[in-house]
């Protein structure tokens, strides 16, 4: 009689414990965060939305792509594919993408460069300094051979870099406050590469970029 009585206590004892170390657990529990609704717009016209502990926006997915250090972010255009090897090659060098062309051996290159506006120097005095004109790696003494570009609101002074063997190379140029971002494309298998009435900015791929530089967020 005595054991069964202490199997009861031990088990109303085991109870109450139970129930007093649940009532203590939720009273100091940490309520779930509720996040606000808000959507943050990708470059593409996707929306992602604030999750996780910290209520941070959820990174926008390929072909979605963001460069904090810089602060851009544009859309990738169709078919092309980060290039990760390509980075580290140079230091100004912050994004390249690549699309293969009819040539099997080579690939259609879209590359993201950033300068830093050195102090005394302006922007186009850095536009200037890193165009250089090929296949005769002749240096940009002012802005004749540029054009000004307004897409999507911003502006970009834009030249053609090379017209040599079917390949076209063509660079716009961004102008910040305190630094400036180049976007180049460099296509292949243009048949009329030499046709003095050639359009370089109807070729395909130079119409990619363009459509890239159109989803172009910058703050």
């Amino acid at each position: 009689m005595k054991i069964l009585f202490a199997g009861i206590v031990l088990i109303v004892l085991i109870g109450f414990a139970g129930f007093f170390y649940r009532n203590v657990a939720e009273r100091n529990a940490v309520p779930p965060t509720a996040c606000t609704m808000e959507a943050k717009i990708c470059p593409n016209g996707e929306s992602v939305g604030r999750t996780g502990p910290a209520c941070e926006f959820t990174a926008c997915p390929f072909p979605n792509v963001e460069i904090a250090d810089a602060n851009i972010a544009f859309a990738v255009p169709e078919g092309y594919a980060a290039d990760e090897n390509a980075l580290g090659a140079e230091p100004t060098l912050i994004a390249a993408f690549v699309k293969p062309s009819l040539s099997d051996s080579v690939m259609h290159i879209i590359t993201v460069r950033r300068y830093a506006i050195p102090a005394g120097e302006t922007a186009d005095d850095v536009i200037l300094a890193n165009t250089r004109y090929q296949p005769a790696d002749m240096q940009a003494e002012d802005f004749e051979r540029f054009d000004t570009v307004l897409i999507n609101g911003k502006t970009f002074r834009s030249t053609v870099i090379e017209r040599f063997e079917a390949q076209v190379y063509s660079s716009y140029f961004l102008a910040r406050a305190t630094d400036v971002v180049r976007f180049d494309v460099l296509e292949h298998d243009v048949t009329e590469w030499t046709n003095p009435d050639l359009v370089v900015s109807e070729l395909p791929e130079h119409q990619a970029l363009l459509e890239m530089l159109a989803t172009l967020q910058t703050p």
